[in-house]
């Protein structure tokens, strides 16, 4: 397997593998992604922005995707009943963000969505980063033991916000991929 950055050419494809997602949170009765987010104009900024990746096997197929981006989010400005690992500016952050993470129901359960952690923490740490920021949904399950089983620290509760949708509490979790004494960004 392979992570790379999405190209226009792959939107079909990233575009049914959100769609896989949406059905496996649906499955879960989790009402994430359930009013049509993300919608192809978000993939399509991601994919200008550099910011959208896919997993792609051995055979060319893509399995899976994910948002990866080194711009910070405003989204994790404020955090409640907790605090973040590292201290950040909104003008130069200290962390990777994920989002966005589909991986297509026949790859489920082999290993697909740790490996776009993995390389995710790789691409933060390469980038002179601190660590890596996600969240997700309190019911999502399977992410969030995803998540602890990688390393991650639950830090508190974020709320997102998605044209379209109401606000929405999610858990939010760090990783740290390098040790500071400062605390400081890149």
């Amino acid at each position: 397997m392979i992570l790379r950055k999405s190209e226009i050419g792959d939107i079909d494809q990233v575009m049914e593998i959100l769609a896989d997602g949406r059905r496996a949170l649906e499955s879960l009765g989790i009402d994430q992604w359930q009013g049509g987010y993300p919608h192809r104009e978000v993939v399509e900024r991601d994919i200008a922005l550099g910011e959208s990746y896919v997993v792609e096997t051995a055979g060319k197929n893509l399995v899976a995707t994910a948002m990866i981006s080194f711009r910070g989010e405003r989204d994790y400005l404020f955090i409640e009943d907790g605090a973040w690992m590292c201290d950040s500016s909104d003008d130069l952050p200290c962390y990777v963000v994920v989002h966005r993470v589909a991986v297509m129901a026949a790859h489920k359960e082999s290993g697909v969505a740790s490996f776009i952690m993995r390389r995710a923490e790789e691409l933060a740490l390469e980038g002179g980063y601190i660590s890596v920021r996600i969240e997700t949904h309190a019911n999502n399950v399977p992410m969030r033991n995803l998540l602890a089983k990688r390393g991650y620290t639950q830090c508190g509760t974020i709320t997102i916000t998605h044209d379209g949708e109401s606000p929405a509490p999610r858990i939010a979790y760090e990783k740290l991929v390098v040790l500071s004494d400062t605390g400081a960004g890149r």
